[in-house]
């Protein structure tokens, strides 16, 4: 039996989280309230209590107990899409529900390595070639509803046999589609659940692809599993058994979670509870920040760093390289379906004028070029001599020239058969530093004749639209998770994986191929090598204008104490951040 927190060999990633900070609005389904089905809306969760009340807790014995209570505030840029992790997608809802239905393993990131650490599972075990996980529960973890039932083995099995339902439509597919589909996933007794995968793969990704968020069967049975995307358990209220519970959620406005002092998945949580606002627009939470009216939000704009310093009331926090911006190029449209053209577009965009404009400030950058929606963060991955495409706008019309792109009636854009080559550039509301560069690319695509129209769409639209492939070109960015299965980025979509990721409709048979070798390898030399080709390959097609890999400063007002964010979480051990009772603020 291995314990938990168990080093993994090796760093990468692929199998992606939106970066978007994207969400949506509630639906039908009756309004969560009182101790109805599972919020926190009980005499415990919604009447906050004195925050030194240490007696009933679940504090008791941890070292800042008497200091307990106060609330933490945190600024959302958009609203979360569910509170149901096998249908939710956006970065916002699953920063939400991590904190609420923890999954059976959690994942630190200490000096370059990933660690396992005990979430519901306190150990799990393999068998000889690697093909069975078995994973032994806590047998004291409860739901937090009103049924008084434990959270066991068949919970796991019926979340997974959800997820691999075509009718619940979950972007999940990557966690099930290398399971043994006559008998993926195995109750052993109540509190052991074994997983049997079809082959062994990297030991990480298989343990990321068996350690999903769970949420209760005795509710999700109740359901038709096709309106489990808009039933109220997704979009009215949560059900879990981690550190906060739900306790209401405002659609657009706010969602607040309380303490919950019956947690064993984490150890309980000095703050009271943590409310997220939805506020949309980044000059207005840099206002609500300074006011005190938030205490945290996703991350300081760079070029605002020296000022939010300057006020002394809040303290700064860097990241590691975890957030990738691109332009996609929707390879449906014929302005993108030639592999020159799209290569003609990045030779015209000056990547490097970009980091320098929006990402480096006070003599100090903050990103780095980018050539794969593989972090750099992962050594072991990096393809360090691979040759980036140059800023080249002569080289660019050449291209384009030789696509049968010229200015024909003198205009100063480029026409072919008639038709101008204009598209309509659209990136997310609320991130200036996306719409800036795409201001910058605009200029440098103007330069040699193409004439881009600019367009910010609300978050949920925004996706939305590029899972349907509504949109011409998108500067978008991603999460990276640190595991690697890229397929639902990278691999060609088909009747039965309809890859919600791959936004551009990329397909490169050498790519399906070597995605599916390297899902396959337990060798790190030999799966480093494949992932290696997989990069180049994928950076000569150009799907993406791969622009830049950039760091996160996150600020926290100074009363909040032992914060440590890392590359995986913004919120990462936020069960031990405490604020000296003197400088309690929410009396919640």
């Amino acid at each position: 039996m291995n314990s938990i927190r168990l080093s993994c060999r090796h760093l990468t990633s692929a199998a992606l989280a939106l970066g978007l900070c994207l969400g949506s609005i509630g639906c039908g389904g009756p309004e969560s309230g009182g101790n109805d089905g599972g919020n926190a809306g009980g005499k415990n969760a919604a009447s906050g209590g004195n925050s030194s009340d240490v007696e009933g807790s679940g504090l008791e014995g941890r070292p800042h107990a008497a200091d307990a209570g106060d609330t933490l505030t945190i600024a959302l840029i958009g609203d979360a899409d569910s509170m149901l992790p096998m249908v939710g997608q956006s970065v916002n809802g699953s920063m939400v529900y991590d904190l609420l239905v923890p999954p059976a393993t959690t994942s630190d990131f200490q000096d370059g390595r990933i660690l396992f650490n005990p979430g519901l599972a306190k150990s799990y075990s393999w068998n000889d070639d690697h093909t069975e996980l078995t994973y032994e529960l806590k047998d004291d973890c409860y739901w937090d509803d009103d049924s008084g039932k434990v959270v066991n083995a068949e919970d796991i099995r019926y979340n997974y046999e959800l997820i691999a339902d075509p009718d619940v439509k979950s972007p999940r597919q990557n966690h099930v589609e290398r399971l043994d589909p006559k008998n993926p996933v195995e109750v052993l007794d109540e509190f052991r659940v074994r997983f049997h995968f079809q082959y062994a793969y990297n030991e990480q990704t298989m343990l990321a692809h068996a350690g999903f968020n769970i949420s209760p069967k005795h509710l999700l049975e109740k359901y038709d599993r096709a309106s489990l995307i808009s039933c109220d358990l997704s979009k009215k209220r949560a059900v879990g058994h981690g550190p906060f519970r739900f306790l209401k959620w405002d659609p657009k406005q706010s969602i607040t979670i309380v303490r919950n002092p019956k947690s064993k998945t984490y150890a309980v949580p000095y703050v009271k509870r943590i409310v997220f606002k939805i506020i949309p627009e980044y000059q207005t939470r840099l206002v609500e920040l300074k006011k005190g009216d938030i205490d945290m939000m996703d991350a300081v704009q760079e070029k605002d760093i020296e000022e939010v310093l300057s006020w002394g009331s809040v303290k700064l926090y860097e990241r590691g390289y975890r957030f990738l911006d691109y332009v996609a190029w929707n390879m449906q449209n014929p302005l993108f379906a030639e592999r020159d053209a799209r290569r003609a577009l990045t030779l015209a965009i000056d990547i490097e004028r970009i980091i320098k404009t929006i990402l480096t400030f006070g003599g100090k950058t903050y990103g780095t070029k980018a050539y794969s929606t593989f972090t750099p963060e992962l050594s072991d991955y990096r393809v360090d001599d691979i040759t980036l495409l140059p800023h080249d706008p002569a080289q660019a019309k050449t291209l384009l020239a030789g696509l049968g792109w010229k200015d024909t009636d003198n205009d100063g854009f480029l026409d072919k058969d008639g038709k101008r080559f204009e598209f309509v550039l659209v990136t997310n509301q609320g991130n200036p530093r996306r719409s800036d560069a795409c201001v910058l690319i605009q200029e440098d695509l103007k330069k040699i004749g193409i004439k881009v129209n600019l367009e910010q769409r609300e978050g949920v639209t925004f996706f939305d639209d590029l899972s349907k492939k509504n949109y011409e070109a998108a500067l978008a960015g991603w999460s990276a998770s640190l595991f690697p299965d890229p397929s639902d980025v990278w691999g060609s979509a088909t009747e039965t994986e309809n890859r919600l990721f791959n936004f551009t409709a990329y397909s490169n048979a050498r790519v399906d191929e070597l995605i599916a070798k390297g899902l396959k390898t337990k060798d790190g030399a030999e799966e480093a090598k494949i992932w290696q080709e997989m990069q180049r390959i994928i950076y000569e097609d150009q799907p993406y204008t791969f622009l830049y890999w950039k760091t996160s400063t996150v600020p926290l007002h100074k009363r909040f104490r032992d914060y440590k964010p890392n590359v995986l979480s913004v919120l990462h051990g936020i069960e031990n951040v405490w604020v000296p009772k003197a400088e309690h603020k929410s009396k919640h």
